[in-house]
This record gives C-alpha cells, structure tokens and sequence, in this order.
C-alpha cells in the first residue's frame, strides 16, 4: 500500500486546504499569498503531494522553480511553511512515517 492510498485522496485535500487555511493566515508568511488563487494552489499541492506519496495522479503545475522564480523566498519563510505543513498532518492524523516521506520531499 502506497503512502497515498494509506492517507486518502478526500484525507489529504483536507490536510491541504487546512494547510493553506493556515498560510494564508499567518502572520509571518501569509503577506506572500495576498492575491493568490487558493483553491488552484490547494489543487495543484493536492496533485504533487499525491504524485510524491505514490499516489496515480498527473502533476499539472508548473516545476517549483519556474513557478516560485519572480518570489524572494527565504530560508526563513520555507521553515515557517515546513512547521505549518507538519502542525496541519499532526492535526488531521497523518502517519508519522508518511510525514517523514512528505516532508523529506
């Protein structure tokens, strides 16, 4: 059974939207989001994620780098979004091991 299957696709839009509930709303990251599209970035991290966990999903966004070139990212905001990530698969029950393969991605 693939990480994918043994969270869900339903679970892991949830883990995400919740996720991007949270980014959007935080104080330290979230002025990076004003103006974007929530429910095409919630697809679009719902479509990688599934792709990264073994799930049988076409990722239809555009690379990383290319998509994220024209926003000054630092180490800083990466780190915020990191611990929003996992404070978000705590809450919603995701398997530890399952976390550690999400996050190491």
């Amino acid at each position: 059974m693939t990480p994918f299957e043994r969270v869900g696709a339903e679970p892991l839009r949830r883990v995400i939207a919740d996720f991007y509930d949270r980014v959007f709303a935080d104080v330290m990251i979230g002025f990076m989001f004003a103006g974007k599209d929530k429910a095409r970035l919630i697809q679009l991290e719902w479509e990688l994620a599934a792709r990264m966990l073994g799930g049988a999903v076409a990722y239809t966004g555009r690379p990383m780098r290319t998509a994220h070139a024209h926003v000054p990212v630092f180490g800083g905001h990466f780190a915020r979004r990191l611990q929003i990530l996992r404070e978000a698969m705590r809450d919603h029950g995701v398997p530890e091991d399952v976390q550690t393969i999400w996050l190491d991605h």
